[in-house]
């Protein structure tokens, strides 16, 4: 097992961080990059050989990704956090830094680099890209933490940088976001990204996303969406209550109010959804009582609308 980075010998870090390396363009199934002079290795930004100044410990083996580019890391920080010696590759059995390097066939710098952010969480995100493709290459790369013996919710946590990035898609592609988020059980993000799935019509979740998000996630959020329709629903369906009989306004009167506002509760219900605003209830109810001139007929609609709106208002929003 590895001791702790601080009490290495601090010789073998630095001729690492120094050395200038270089890999056979052929290398194919060797777990161990080779030496040699023929190409030097780019270094990944906010992954270099130079530490001072941050929180990352002093590098003593170097991570090669597949279109050669080299990340500067520590063997005990990796070993700590994984639970099957980062797939098999570590510990390196030299200590001499010209053959402290791992290849990764496989693994892009893209999304290495992802891996290697969930893992020093000190290290500033450069990426500020909110499309679905930027996403794309965030779960990719976070893809890649089991693989390593490094299961996703132990290292991404609620307030890190790369929770607070995936949460940041969340109100462009929740169900994707929430997706992840079930498939890595990450309740945080889920519960998080979640009210921002309201206004997604579940009938047109494909069965990829369903499936990726695991059968539990996808119950709750049935759930979340289900409760939330039906209690608008019954909210909707309770009339405005009818009020003292007035010689402009009888009882037969104050039936027009609820008749008109059952037409407004109609042209809602094909409307409704678990993310229906405010706005929306208010509008069709106004539009649909317009008509109505009895000043108490007036009050009794709107003090149902503003209880309809409270309740909605405090409804769950989230799984």
């Amino acid at each position: 097992m590895p001791t702790n980075p601080n009490q290495r010998d601090q010789s073998t870090s630095s001729n690492i961080q120094h050395s200038q390396i270089a890999i056979h363009r052929d290398i194919s199934g060797a777990r161990h990059a080779e030496v040699s002079q023929t190409q030097t290795i780019p270094v990944s930004q906010g992954f270099g050989p130079d530490v001072v100044g941050t929180e990352r410990p002093p590098p003593t083996i170097m991570l090669i990704s597949k279109d050669s580019v080299s990340f500067y890391t520590d063997e005990y920080t990796l070993l700590r956090l994984s639970n099957n010696n980062f797939n098999g590759l570590l510990p390196l059995p030299s200590q001499a830094s010209v053959n402290r390097m791992v290849f990764l066939k496989n693994l892009p710098s893209s999304e290495l680099k992802i891996v290697l952010h969930a893992i020093y969480v000190n290290v500033p995100i450069t990426s500020s890209g909110n499309s679905l493709d930027d996403f794309q290459l965030l779960a990719r790369g976070i893809g890649w933490l089991p693989t390593f013996g490094i299961p996703v919710k132990s290292v991404i946590l609620p307030r890190t940088p790369l929770f607070n990035r995936m949460l940041s898609f969340a109100p462009l592609h929740s169900v994707e976001v929430y997706s992840l988020a079930g498939h890595h059980d990450m309740n945080d993000l889920a519960v998080t990204a979640s009210p921002h799935t309201l206004s997604f019509d579940l009938a047109s979740l494909n069965k990829e996303l369903a499936k990726h998000m695991g059968p539990t996630y996808l119950l709750r959020l049935l759930r979340l969406h289900r409760i939330r329709q039906t209690t608008l629903l019954s909210l909707l369906a309770k009339a405005p209550d009818s009020h003292s009989e007035t010689e402009e306004c009888r009882s037969e009167d104050q039936q027009v109010l609820k008749g008109e506002w059952n037409t407004s509760v109609g042209f809602l219900i094909g409307k409704v959804n678990a993310g229906t605003v405010p706005g929306l209830i208010r509008e069709a109810v106004m539009s649909h009582t317009s008509s109505i001139t009895c000043k108490d007929c007036t009050r009794a609609r709107d003090a149902r609308l503003n209880a309809v709106l409270a309740e909605w208002s405090a409804t769950v929003r989230s799984v």
